[in-house]
């Protein structure tokens, strides 16, 4: 099984990997600017899932929100295939959300800043989860009341 958590820095990804990891037995892949992130690196990935349960801290769709065209090192086709194997392997992708607050509150918590906007950030996620062939799950994070977060599902195609 593969769990994918996107979402901006500061949202809980890492919080809910590692609470997810200790439920379902995974092992939990970060996937930073110091792994490959090619679509060849991300194959490998959806293809260990097969066999066993990964949770993937950021995947394939970080580059696409956080760098630009030339920078990427997947391309749009290749993130279309990406997709359907992800598809076809069962995989699931949870959009990690907050308010621009709480990811202040969190960031700053930690000493960190992100490289672009957060409302640019959430922006580009928002887009790409429009054009994904997938159901993506949103979970809303909540610096004030972490016991109370919940799923809300959009982006659902059918």
């Amino acid at each position: 099984m593969l769990i994918v958590l996107e979402g901006c820095d500061g949202t809980g990804k890492t919080t809910l990997a590692n609470k997810l990891a200790l439920i379902l037995g995974a092992e939990i892949i970060h996937c930073t600017t110091k792994t490959p992130n090619t679509a060849w690196f991300f194959e490998n990935i959806i293809e260990m899932s097969k066999t066993r349960n990964i949770i993937a801290d950021r995947f394939c769709y970080g580059q696409f929100v956080y760098q630009e065209p030339e920078e990427r090192k997947v391309t749009k086709d290749e993130l279309y295939t990406l997709e359907l194997d992800m598809m076809n392997a069962g995989a699931r992708v949870i959009y990690v959300d907050a308010s621009e607050a709480d990811i202040k509150k969190r960031l700053n918590a930690r000493g960190e800043v992100t490289t672009k906007p957060i409302g640019y950030i959430r922006e580009k996620y928002e887009s790409l989860w429009k054009e994904s062939i997938l159901s993506i799950t949103v979970m809303y994070a909540s610096v004030d009341n972490k016991e109370d977060s919940y799923f809300e599902y959009r982006y659902n195609k059918e």
